[in-house]
């Protein structure tokens, strides 16, 4: 199918997946109606402003004819069909939904079940109203819930227990998406990342979450509690909650990109789910041993997780009760089986940027650098 007679309608094109992945297609020449949040005028700017900072020129690409920009929202702000009946007209559409709330917890609001799984509803309604029957959803590789072991790329039967209700929201996305592929003709590509980290070649990063927030409070514990008496490195004897051999599965955001927008540009790779997750992921020691590199510590150990958190030190508390959000996190590795995905990297060509020292150091640099999130995050390097 040429790009010139096919449009794919995107959601989320504004968040740090989708800036990546709406630049992958757009420099396949693919051509892209994206939908975002009002007032248009301003989320284009910041648009434009995040894809400059990856080498791409927005209003070019509109001049081009390769990008549309349409105002809506999830869950009820969907444009109405007369009013992207011109952009699609005489075109084949695909719906690459990138949208999500990544709220972990509901905390007394409709998030995030409103947005990933009402919205997931309502765009599959609208799909119907337009005929359109390709679909391709960003998902989770955490929808496998408290499953640790051989993780494979289907959909998980009977439903798993959760860690968080943000896993259970992708989950309940993922059924919908089941449900609808099996209507006659419909075609649905799930897409599950692991935990999204920095472009790997420069680190540029507008997401902090997940991994960096557990370097940010190892950096504020170097600070604050580091007693070099012993040496060169500061000392900080804190327990650490998990065991040495766990994996903790990182992925740059470039590489679930590419992955991503292969599949798309190949009608061949459709209707498959995708484990976007590294392959031979480091493991928690590797992970201590880079922080203690990089922040020039020692002194931690690996410990019971349960024990661990239920009675902390200062420096124990400070790393896991002001950020309990990291804990369902650390404590929980599960091993993915990322078969679809390798095989796609053999074909493609595409290899797996691996968490090395250097990575790890331009990961942080880049953060440090910008406040970890807190400055402008425009292109360092």
């Amino acid at each position: 199918m040429s790009s010139s007679s096919h449009t794919i309608f995107m959601t989320g094109a504004t968040g740090f997946l989708g800036n990546f992945l709406l630049r992958d297609l757009l420099q396949r020449n693919r051509r892209v109606v994206a939908m975002l949040r009002e007032p248009l005028a301003e989320s284009r700017n910041r648009l434009s402003d995040n894809l400059k900072n990856l080498g791409l020129d927005l209003e070019e690409c509109e001049n081009a004819g390769l990008l549309t920009l349409v105002p809506g929202s999830l869950p009820d702000g969907l444009p109405s069909p007369d009013s992207v009946s011109e952009c699609f007209a005489g075109q084949s559409v695909e719906i690459l939904s990138c949208a999500a709330s990544l709220q972990l917890y509901s905390n007394g609001n409709s998030e995030p079940f409103r947005t990933n799984v009402e919205g997931m509803a309502k765009m599959l309604e609208w799909a119907d109203s337009l005929g359109i029957s390709r679909f391709h959803a960003v998902s989770t590789a955490y929808v496998c819930g408290s499953h640790t072991a051989d993780v494979r790329e289907v959909f998980h039967l009977p439903k798993p227990e959760f860690k968080t209700e943000y896993e259970h929201s992708k989950w309940m996305a993922e059924e919908l998406l089941t449900n609808w592929s099996q209507k006659n003709g419909n075609q649905v590509t799930i897409y599950r990342p692991s935990f999204l980290t920095g472009e790997s070649s420069t680190g540029y990063t507008t997401q902090y979450s997940g991994f960096y927030q557990l370097a940010r409070v190892v950096h504020i514990l170097s600070e604050e509690f580091a007693d070099s008496t012993n040496g060169s490195k500061g000392y900080i004897p804190l327990r650490i909650p998990g065991q040495p051999d766990d994996p903790q599965n990182f992925v740059p955001v470039d590489f679930a990109a590419r992955i991503i927008a292969e599949v798309i540009c190949d009608e061949t790779l459709h209707q498959n789910i995708y484990h976007l997750t590294d392959p031979d992921p480091v493991t928690n020691d590797q992970i201590k041993r880079h922080m203690e590199e990089y922040f020039q510590i020692h002194g931690g150990y690996f410990s019971d997780g349960e024990k661990t958190i239920a009675n902390c030190n200062p420096a124990e508390s400070l790393l896991w009760e002001q950020f309990e959000a990291l804990t369902p996190r650390v404590t929980h590795n599960p091993r993915f089986r990322p078969d679809n995905t390798l095989r796609v990297m053999k074909d493609k060509g595409v290899t797996f940027p691996e968490m090395t020292s250097e990575r790890f150091r331009t990961m942080v640099d880049f953060a440090i650098e910008n406040g970890w999130g807190k400055k402008s995050n425009g292109r360092q390097r």
